[in-house]
């Protein structure tokens, strides 16, 4: 990550910020793959929060222009896109033209910050970043959320009676972002009040199932009896590791502990303490690789057998929100020597690097 805020921005911005036409998006692939998808709307949410948070109208005005350039029907961005042979993008191959909510949230909550920050932009003020921001969260409430249990769905595909409208993904627990939409969303304010009250039980609930562990699966589903939600017992949509702790809810230490943060929400703090004092348990294994594994069953169990910086910048994350500097220096030490940085890792952790420097 680099010893300052600045280092670490310019690393990151040189590697992963890219031109496309009159317009910037974040490359989320390694070169060595060889791969033709490009970005991915995750990615340019993150990139869109990253500029704004370092005040860089020109990068976030460039990101807002790929974003104008890629929306769907529904006002959400397509969540990937892939180039042609000619360099050309299109949608990505599986289902490319839909949303993936995390991504249209993201970019949403940096509007609104962007709005906070500069009012209108642009070059002559042509982007109204409120207005823009409130449309694009109604666009999420209208096509992301199941508005029977005010809780995320996994994207603007999953339609009543599929088998995926039963799904939600914790990583889409954004409450930060979900916390900008209420303050800012007049309209929908008591909407967000609610999802975010939601999710808040949801958590509790999660922690009620794990209370040795505090982690939260990759998916739940909504069990149609109890109107809650579970983990998952099989692979639903990624992987057979959809029920485990493991590449999509490896954020919720960070999303959680900025909504901490921010909010100082006493609901929310013993499952980010249960999760610390896990992940502090098993930082004290010592040795001289990190301990913290990409990957957990939701008992502790480890699922890899190696570190990654995804899982372990927000477990960082949440040691700084929690106070806990003794085990956030020592996992610091770890992660400067994490030279196996990719796009996901390194992106996470630089976002969660400006979040914890830079006011909203």
């Amino acid at each position: 990550m680099g010893r300052s805020v600045e280092e670490a921005y310019g690393k990151w911005r040189s590697k992963y910020l890219r031109a496309y036409g009159d317009g910037f998006y974040v490359y989320y692939k390694e070169p060595s793959e060889g791969c033709p998808e490009m970005t991915c709307s995750e990615a340019h949410g993150y990139g869109m929060l990253i500029a704004v948070l370092k005040r860089n109208q020109q990068d976030f005005d460039g990101l807002y222009r790929y974003f104008l350039q890629w929306r769907n029907t529904k006002g959400l961005m397509q969540w990937q896109q892939k180039s042609t042979k000619n360099g050309a993008f299109v949608p990505g191959d599986e289902g490319g033209e839909n949303c993936a909510t995390d991504g249209d949230v993201d970019v949403a909550t940096a509007l609104f910050i962007a709005a906070n920050v500069w009012g209108r932009g642009g070059t002559q003020g042509e982007y109204d970043y409120q207005a823009a921001a409130c449309s694009l969260a109604g666009s999420v409430w209208e096509h992301c959320f199941n508005h029977d249990t005010f809780m995320p769905l996994v994207g603007d595909w999953a339609d009543p009676g599929d088998e995926a409208y039963a799904l939600t993904r914790p990583s889409d627990f954004i409450l930060s972002g979900y916390l900008m939409f209420y303050y800012n969303d007049k309209e929908r304010q008591q909407i967000w009040a609610s999802v975010i009250n939601t999710i808040i039980n949801t958590c509790q609930a999660q922690l009620s199932l794990n209370p040795q562990t505090g982690l939260i699966a990759d998916f739940l589903t909504l069990d149609p009896k109890t109107k809650s939600y579970n983990p998952v017992r099989k692979e639903v949509l990624e992987s057979k590791h959809d029920p485990d702790y493991n590449w999509n809810s490896c954020r919720v230490p960070w999303r959680l502990g900025h909504y901490y943060m921010l909010s100082k929400d006493e609901r929310i703090r013993p499952l980010l303490e249960t999760e610390g004092q896990f992940f502090a348990n098993q930082l004290a294994r010592g040795g001289d690789e990190c301990p913290i594994r990409a990957g957990y069953k939701l008992n502790g169990k480890c699922i890899a057998d190696y570190s990654d910086l995804a899982f372990t910048a927000p477990v960082s994350f949440l040691f700084w929100v929690l106070g806990w500097q003794q085990q956030l220096h020592q996992l610091m030490r770890y992660i400067d020597e994490d030279d196996e940085c990719t796009y996901f890792g390194e992106t996470i952790a630089m976002l969660g690097f400006l979040q914890a420097h830079v006011p909203y």
